[in-house]
């Protein structure tokens, strides 16, 4: 399976830094080995990605009706051992991650989750109990891996079928649980329409949901130290996005807390 039509030209993470060819070199083999040498590529589409290439791949065996749909990421950034090993872990204990098909040398094949980014339907509906599947989405990792996911962007979450799917793990570490609610509460509110006040209820009830499944009292400790992750959180995508409107919400989080009535 012949990929080098579909790259004319070797991506590169969004920082400039040129992939290695020899990522795109594995993915052919892992691809012919899973699917055969006479498989077609149907599609091949650039997912979101802020390190590393993601693409989704539609294949054709000869004798399958319906073509497989799979994501397989190859890393710019040198991460590719911890994400193989939580997402093999976090498979073999239930928990809702893509399967892994195959991987090596800096390439993960896994299955495709036909769905709707959860950010997206959030920003539609500001339904609660989505924020309650988040909120145990969670509680189950903490507990599974005793760490933090390390990236809260909601879109790398993704709803299908009402039911709540993980992506990207590269960025998984030991450290606080606030890291994770208040880095997505800040995910929700940085998105249009932004600052909402439904989201800033929806913010609330993402941190009393954990703080109900962890067995813990609200207090004002916990209340100032997640309004201070939020407001950290939101500071960096500001930076990152160079976003002025952001950039003065975090500030008014630092200062004033997210509104509750």
């Amino acid at each position: 399976m012949d990929l080098s039509k579909w790259f004319p030209t070797i991506p590169t993470g969004v920082d400039g830094t040129i992939l290695n060819p020899e990522r795109i070199i594995t993915l052919e083999e892992i691809l012919a080995e899973t699917y055969g040498r006479k498989a077609s590529l149907l599609s091949l589409e650039r997912l979101k990605s802020r390190k590393n290439i993601v693409i989704h791949l539609e294949i054709a065996k000869e004798e399958q009706i319906i073509p497989s749909n799979v994501v397989a990421k190859m890393f710019v950034v040198d991460k590719f051992d911890i994400e193989l090993r939580i997402l093999k872990s976090s498979w073999e204990k239930s928990l809702a991650v893509p399967e892994v098909i195959e991987a090596r040398d800096g390439v993960i094949l896994m299955d495709y989750i036909n769905g709707e980014p959860l950010v997206d339907v959030l920003n539609r509906t500001f339904e609660q109990s989505l924020i309650d599947m988040l909120a145990e989405w969670y509680y189950n990792y903490h507990n599974a891996h005793d760490m933090i996911k390390g990236d809260p962007r909601l879109r790398n979450f993704i709803y299908n079928n009402s039911r709540i799917y993980g992506v990207d793990y590269e960025e998984t570490c030991p450290g606080p649980w606030v890291l994770d609610i208040g880095g997505a509460a800040a995910s929700i509110l940085d998105t249009d329409p932004i600052f909402d006040v439904r989201k800033q209820k929806l913010c609330w009830a993402l941190l009393e949901t954990y703080l109900d499944l962890i067995g813990e009292e609200r207090t004002s400790e916990i209340e100032s130290k997640f309004n201070e992750t939020v407001a950290d959180t939101l500071k960096k995508t500001a930076i990152w996005r160079n976003n002025a409107e952001i950039m003065s919400i975090s500030e008014t989080v630092r200062q004033n807390g997210i509104p509750f009535e």
